[in-house]
This record gives C-alpha cells, sequence and structure tokens, in this order.
C-alpha cells in the first residue's frame, strides 16, 4: 500500500495541493494498520499531518475536511489540466472516445468528417510508386537482355504491376 503524508491544509488547487505533499512510501498494510508514526517516524504528527492511503494519480485537491477528492474529466477539461485529444468528446463527466471511421477522415471539433481530397493523394502517391517499381523493373530487364541474359516475355512482374497499376487507377475514377 502506498502512504502519502500531507500537510494538514486545505488547498482548492492541484498546483497547492501538491505543494502539500511531504513524501511517500510503499508499505505492507497489515505492517501498518492505521498507525501512521510506524510508516513516517520522524515526521507524523497527527495535529500537522494527514496520510492519504493510495496513489494521488491524476489531478487532486484537498478539501477543507482534509480529504482527498480526485477531479473528474469534466472539472479538469475546465481547470485547464487536461484536453481533449482528436477523437475526444466530453459525455456528462466523462470524456468518450470516438473511434476513427476510417484513414481519409479528419476530426472536426466533435465529428469525424471524410476528406475526399486525402484519399486521392493517397492514391495517387501509390499510383507514382506502381509507375516507379513498373520503371525500374523494365529498366532491369532491358539491362539484362544488353547483357545477353534470357529475359521472359511477357515478364510476369511488369503483368503484375500493370495490372496492379490498372486496378489502382479504376480506383480513382471510383472516388
Amino acid at each position: 500500500m502506498k502512504y502519502n503524508l500531507l500537510k494538514k491544509e486545505a488547498a482548492p488547487t492541484w498546483e497547492l495541493a501538491k505543494e502539500k505533499l511531504i513524501k511517500s512510501i510503499f508499505l505492507d498494510e497489515n505492517r501498518i494498520n492505521g498507525e501512521y508514526v510506524k510508516a513516517f517516524p520522524y515526521d507524523y504528527n497527527p495535529e500537522v499531518h494527514v496520510v492519504y492511503e493510495g496513489e494521488l494519480k491524476g489531478p487532486y485537491i484537498i478539501q477543507p475536511d482534509f480529504t482527498i477528492y480526485f477531479l473528474n474529466d469534466r472539472e479538469q477539461i475546465e481547470k485547464g489540466y487536461q484536453s481533449l485529444r482528436t477523437g475526444e468528446i466530453l459525455e456528462g463527466d466523462k470524456i468518450k472516445i470516438i473511434p476513427s471511421p476510417g484513414q481519409f477522415y479528419t476530426w472536426a471539433g466533435n465529428v469525424w468528417i471524410y476528406d475526399k481530397q486525402m484519399e486521392i493523394d493517397s492514391i495517387n502517391n501509390r499510383i507514382k510508386i506502381i509507375e516507379t517499381d513498373l520503371e525500374n523493373t523494365q529498366a532491369r530487364l532491358d539491362s539484362r537482355e544488353k547483357l545477353g541474359m534470357k529475359v521472359s516475355k511477357p515478364d510476369p512482374e511488369i503483368v503484375r504491376l500493370l495490372q496492379l497499376h490498372a486496378d489502382t487507377s479504376q480506383e480513382l475514377t471510383l472516388i
């Protein structure tokens, strides 16, 4: 169990609450049994300190009764401790993740919007790569032929690349 020794003072912001933390220690809870002097033998004074048992994760405040209050997602966003990222919206007090419907969508405020130009650019880039592979394969075959090496006609790789080029070009026309 993690024990956190804090100054016994209210802290209305996370910045102030973090300053109240004196030290933390991991110990077996059976060994401590609520006797915090065992956990902090030279530091703990019940008049001046309070001990929180557990992890101090995320933004929290220390309330006037010296209990720790962890801010929910909405409070963290409102206070600027967290911000919504791509694909996230607030639903109640929790952050909800809306998964992207596909590769060619952009996040606009709180919805995914299809970006046709992004898909066109992607297909055009694939066509350019196929054309480069086609040119390189043809250049390699021409070099082999000039060296007197046997070259099969039609070359299966050229046929495959031409078919891939035709399929990708057709995909572009269907957008």
